[in-house]
């Protein structure tokens, strides 16, 4: 005998969420309608593929400058997605294209970039026109440039992500260019990046919800075909319309388990036993074990979020 199934009226056509859908996460719980799919840089796809082969117990949150219109040289990014409170920073890098020109007077000459902090001055001039000074300004990495030229920098940035995420204003960073030999300033990082070469940064967090509560429970299982195994079932996340907000995969084999239990001839746990014989219930054929899936996909902010999502693939049935 077999679990009861509950009916399940299957459409051809894609639907939106309903009340009666589960959603595998509370970021999920926004109106995706609009949620604009950008032109992502080809490293944020990498960092997917590392996920789905090393499952890490992290969550990782990529975010975009909003300040990418060239009308300011701060780059800001919104923090609202992080959880100071259930998320724990772990790292902190700063992504961004440098688009150098050969003809420019510094290409492949040595140079320093330093990022600052922006910070809030006491005088009426500190808003952008502060940037020309940017030694006012806190800061807390350096990097020493060899052979200048186009292409992505990166810088670890995880002091002031905590600072902003203790209680500083979020204002912002302020990235310069000097020479290297008098330190004299040549530019002020101005960011008109976007597409493949939008600046970013990558904040890798610990949250709780990535890890795995399933305890694993051996339970006996039958490989014939009339008997508890494992079936295949297809995910497209097309069909529900999450598509609009996920970016990888497009959908899984997520399987399902179907079949007898409790066939006459069989080795069942007593307990089965007795749950047939008092009728108490009929032997589900279930999955009893399971494999994580990484999900990348859109938060509310625009943000792009790379999560492991516990107990996603059925690997193993069982009767119970």
């Amino acid at each position: 005998m077999a679990c009861a199934s509950p009916a399940i009226s299957i459409q051809n056509q894609s639907q939106d969420f309903s009340q009666n859908d589960y959603l595998l996460d509370t970021e999920w719980d926004f109106n995706h309608t609009n949620v604009t799919r950008r032109e992502l840089p080809l490293f944020i796809h990498k960092l997917y593929e590392t996920h789905a082969s090393l499952f890490p117990k992290t969550t990782t949150r990529i975010l975009f400058n909003t300040n990418n219109n060239g009308s300011s040289r701060i780059m800001k990014f919104n923090l609202n997605s992080l959880k100071p409170n259930k998320e724990q920073v772990l790292e902190a890098d700063l992504y961004f294209f440098w688009p150098l020109d050969s003809n420019s007077t510094i290409y492949r000459e040595s140079v320093v970039m330093r990022l600052y902090q922006f910070e809030k001055q006491k005088d009426a001039a500190a808003g952008d026109s502060a940037a020309e000074n940017p030694d006012i300004h806190k800061v807390f990495n350096v990097i020493y440039i060899s052979k200048a030229q186009r292409g992505w920098q990166t810088f670890k940035i995880k002091k002031p992500i905590d600072n902003w995420l203790n209680g500083e204003e979020n204002l912002g960073l302020l990235l310069t260019i000097s020479s290297y030999d008098d330190n004299k300033l040549i530019t002020i990082f101005n960011d008109t990046n976007n597409g493949i070469y939008s600046t970013f940064a990558i904040i890798t967090v610990q949250n709780n919800d990535t890890v795995s509560s399933f305890n694993t429970v051996e339970y006996k299982t039958h490989g014939t075909p009339t008997n508890c195994q494992r079936t295949e079932w297809n995910v497209n996340f097309q069909y529900k319309n999450w598509n609009k907000f996920i970016i990888s995969p497009d959908g899984f084999r997520a399987y399902d388990c179907s079949g007898k239990c409790l066939g006459t001839e069989e080795d069942h746990e007593n307990h089965l036993k007795l749950l047939y014989t008092y009728h108490r219930r009929p032997p589900c054929c279930v999955p009893v074990e399971y494999s994580p899936l990484p999900i990348m996909f859109y938060d509310k902010y625009g943000n792009v979020i790379i999560k492991n999502y516990q107990n996603m693939i059925v690997t193993k049935c069982g009767c119970r």
